[in-house]
């Protein structure tokens, strides 16, 4: 009987000892993304941007706005320092960004979004009332990132785009064996 208890008190505590170790193995792989306006972050344009948890209707779906790059009729842009002055290398693998702009803007010009990685244009896109746009990129030696908003006509006030996701995953960095 107590040879029993003895066995059954060992298996229940390799079963737990596992748990632990693949469930701290899948929380590490799980981490949650730091959002983009955790970084130290500047504005420069001559439009506006602007910090503002706000419901908006894109494509007929409601996204939670982060924040918003008001183009007016040149442009507005947000550049943020992603990879800390104290370490070698930037801790983030990948940038995230969703945005778009109103479905009730239908009737304002194109506002063109470039992404600029060190100061390197790694994307363009054309946005327009009603349709949502993500993007994912690749930051892993990349100190900074920067957003632009440019109005498509400058003999026109172009409205604003809204940024629903802008997060950045970190490195998931595989623990190193025991020597």
């Amino acid at each position: 009987m107590q040879k029993t208890k003895f066995i059954s008190s060992i298996i229940t505590s390799a079963v737990l000892l596992s748990t632990f170790i693949v469930g701290g193995k899948f929380a590490q792989a799980q981490q949650r993304p730091v959002p983009l306006l955790r970084a130290k972050c500047v504005s420069s344009g001559l439009g506006t941007y602007r910090e503002q948890n706000l419901d908006v209707s894109i494509g007929k779906a409601v996204y939670t706005s982060q924040f918003y790059l008001g183009a007016g009729n040149r442009s507005a842009s947000l550049t943020c320092k992603i990879k800390p002055d104290n370490r070698p290398e930037s801790p983030f693998q990948t940038f995230n960004l969703g945005f778009g702009m109103r479905d009730n803007d239908a009737t304002t010009p194109n506002v063109v979004v470039k992404v600029y990685l060190d100061g390197q244009q790694a994307e363009s896109r054309t946005v327009i009332a009603t349709q949502p746009i993500s993007l994912s990129l690749d930051v892993s030696n990349v100190s900074n990132v920067a957003i632009e908003a440019v109005c498509s006509r400058s003999n026109q006030y172009c409205d604003r785009v809204y940024f629903y996701k802008a997060d950045l995953e970190r490195k998931i960095v595989s623990p190193q064996p025991k020597k």
